[in-house]
C-alpha cells in the first residue's frame, strides 16, 4: 500500500506461517496469508487519512481526463473514419501516430525525469 508497512496483524500472521515446518511440502503448496478484514479496513483507514487531497486531486483530475479523451475518441473513431473517407491503411496511420507521439514524447520525459527527479517538472509544467 504506497510503501506502509502492514498492520500487525499481517505481519505476525506472515512469522507464524514461515516458521519451518516438518513435512516436505513446498512453499507453492502453503495457503496465502491472510489479514483479518477489520484490521485491513484500520489500516486503509490510516493511510487514506494521511493522503493530502490538495496534491492529488490535480493529478486525479489529470488522469480522468486523459483517460476519458481516449475512452471517448475510441469507440467513436470508425465512425468519424467513415464520414471523412478515410481508408483502413489512413485509420492505422492515425492509431499508430497516437502511439508514437505517445513514444517520443515518454521517453525522453523519463530520462529526464530519472535524471533530474520528478518535482522540478511537476512544478514548472
Amino acid at each position: 500500500l504506497g510503501g506502509v508497512p502492514p498492520p500487525a496483524d499481517a505481519t505476525t500472521a506472515a512469522a507464524s506461517s514461515s516458521s519451518p515446518s516438518s513435512s516436505s511440502s513446498s512453499a507453492a503448496t502453503q495457503p496465502p496469508m491472510l489479514v483479518a478484514r477489520s484490521s485491513f479496513r484500520k489500516h486503509l483507514r490510516k493511510v487514506a487519512s494521511g493522503i493530502d487531497s490538495r496534491r492529488t486531486l490535480p493529478i486525479a483530475i489529470s488522469m480522468l481526463l486523459v483517460g476519458s479523451s481516449v475512452g471517448i475518441v475510441t469507440p467513436v473513431m470508425p465512425f468519424v473514419v467513415e464520414n471523412i473517407g478515410l481508408s483502413p491503411g489512413q485509420y492505422g496511420g492515425v492509431v499508430s501516430a497516437f502511439a508514437l507521439a505517445k513514444l517520443v514524447g515518454n521517453v525522453p520525459s523519463a530520462i529526464l525525469v530519472e535524471r533530474h527527479g520528478r518535482k522540478p517538472y511537476l512544478v514548472n509544467s
